[in-house]
């Protein structure tokens, strides 16, 4: 059975997944943007210290569930009986841990996030985690059916909610001469969730392929279960020390020498800022990430090694390009565009550092998305806590020495070692290889010629007088993605015609 990478609903999803997540990208760069203006970068650092609340209860209600559901659906047999036994399993999980965290946000806010003015904020996010659940189980679901339309629209449904509730609270405030604080991003967030679930829900009772086997239900809960506490287990882990991560870094940056104010400002501005701008091209790779979970899982149902490596080198190339091609737009045009925007001098300077993860952020992810997809579910969590714990020993040993840079350079590092070892397992399964010329050195020519054209049309427009930088770079930008979508796409077409 042949595979073909672009005739499939693999790619369909992707290029749906992909069109929404640029789409709410936009609109969430901009709206990161007006956040900023309105709480300041501290604001936003305060509203990042707390999300890890999420990150947990993601964790422990639907992380694992949500991949339990797509990879049994993918199996097509009793497709819809697997969201109702995955929903019966997280939903009371949600609702028992949005009880825990809203009782105890006090001890949460001052015992872990060391900051007691947290505490109404991690209330107010405690309510969304069971419409945030709710809405994963069911994008699962879909995705397993390689169904991109609704986790597509929902995504997009839940971002212009979430900015359209800002907004509205915003002018609430201006209106009553109240100060707008970080509350308006805690309401914002809350308003998100709750329509994308309300999205979710009519879906479902329009959906006549729903269909509820109650004989069936017990035994896919238990498979649901028995699959998904592994994966739970693990990705709590994970988060748990992600969480402890994003506490460490300001309290870290004020034994360098910061105070508190400032460390959440440094906080806020790599978090909210600059990481948001590095990750913006993830949106195509996130999607293919999550359309190769079932794509994977399906091949590997049905034997099929060698549909199994054709995806595996169409993503590693795919992967490659846009990762060079990101690092270079970066250091080139989005490093100074992104200090224009937010109107912050660091943000160029984080993402001049930043820029380099990217081929190791793009891979890492759809490998770690195809290793889920066979089972090695545990492998993957086991090597992204590694990472982690790379990272926080940067943090602990030389934050308080070097500052902020220090974990930049940590990070890089620690994405460098998942990502080569998502890729030797997988190497080590398929024997996939790594041909140079087309993972490296012909992204990397595309990529320079590219920019150098791309530099040549921004001179060209400085000697027609063009005097905004802003315009200069953006155009550049825009000039080399599209000499390198030429050049990329002929030779996939000439390799394709020579495969077949």
């Amino acid at each position: 059975m042949n595979f073909s990478f672009n005739k499939n609903a693999v790619l369909k999803g992707t290029v749906i997944l992909t069109l929404a997540g640029i789409i709410s990208r936009i609109a969430g760069f901009f709206y990161r943007i007006f956040l900023t203006r309105q709480i300041g970068a501290d604001g936003i650092g305060m509203f990042q210290l707390v999300t890890p609340v999420l990150g947990i209860a993601f964790a422990l209600c639907s992380a694992g569930i949500q991949t339990a559901i797509s990879r049994f659906c993918a199996a097509k047999k009793f497709q819809s009986t697997w969201l109702f036994a995955g929903l019966a399993v997280a939903l009371p999980l949600s609702v028992l841990f949005t009880f825990f965290t809203y009782a105890y946000a006090d001890f949460i806010a001052v015992r872990i996030f060391l900051n007691k003015d947290c505490s109404r904020f991690i209330q107010i996010l405690a309510i969304a985690i069971p419409f945030c659940t709710f809405h994963n189980c069911v994008n699962g679901y879909y995705l397993g059916k390689k169904q991109a339309g609704l986790p597509a629209f929902s995504q997009l449904f839940e971002q212009f909610a979430r900015i359209g509730a800002v907004y509205l609270y915003t002018v609430y405030c201006t209106q009553n001469e109240r100060p707008v604080s970080v509350l308006c991003a805690v309401y914002g967030n809350l308003a998100g969730e709750a329509a994308s679930c309300l999205i979710c829900i009519l879906a479902l009772l329009i959906d006549k392929t729903v269909t509820f086997r109650f004989h069936s239900l017990p035994e896919c809960i238990k498979k649901t279960v028995v699959f998904s506490i592994p994966l739970t287990a693990n990705r709590l882990l994970m988060h748990l020390l992600q969480s402890g991560e994003s506490i460490l870094i300001p309290a870290q940056l004020v034994l360098f020498g910061n105070t508190q104010n400032e460390a959440l400002s440094i906080y806020g501005i790599l978090m909210g800022m600059s990481l948001p701008l590095i990750l913006f091209p993830s949106a195509i790779t996130n999607s293919m990430a999550v359309m190769l979970l079932p794509e994977v899982s399906g091949a590997q149902a049905d034997g099929d090694n060698a549909r199994i490596v054709h995806t595996l080198n169409r993503s590693l190339q795919i992967c490659m390009a846009m990762g060079f091609l990101s690092t270079a737009l970066f250091l080139f045009y989005g490093a100074k565009m992104g200090a224009i925007l937010f109107k912050e001098p660091l943000v160029e300077n984080f993402v001049m550092i930043l820029a380099w993860l990217c081929p190791f952020y793009y891979l890492t992810t759809t490998l770690g998305s195809i290793l889920n997809g066979l089972g090695c579910t545990t492998l993957t969590c086991v090597q992204t806590i590694a990472g982690i714990l790379v990272r926080i020993a940067f943090l602990v040993l030389l934050v308080p020495k070097t500052g902020i840079r220090g974990y930049l350079i940590g990070t890089l590092v620690s994405q460098i070692l998942v990502c080569i070892a998502h890729f030797l397992y997988l190497n080590h399964l398929f024997h996939i290889g790594f041909p140079v010329w087309k993972y490296i050195l012909q992204p990397l020519l595309y990529t320079a010629v590219s920019i150098l054209f791309s530099q040549m049309f921004c001179r060209l427009l400085l000697f027609l007088g063009t005097d905004s930088l802003f315009f200069r770079l953006f155009t550049g930008a825009c000039c080399a993605v599209f000499i390198f979508v030429v050049l990329i796409k002929s030779s996939f077409l000439t390799a394709e015609r020579t495969r077949l």
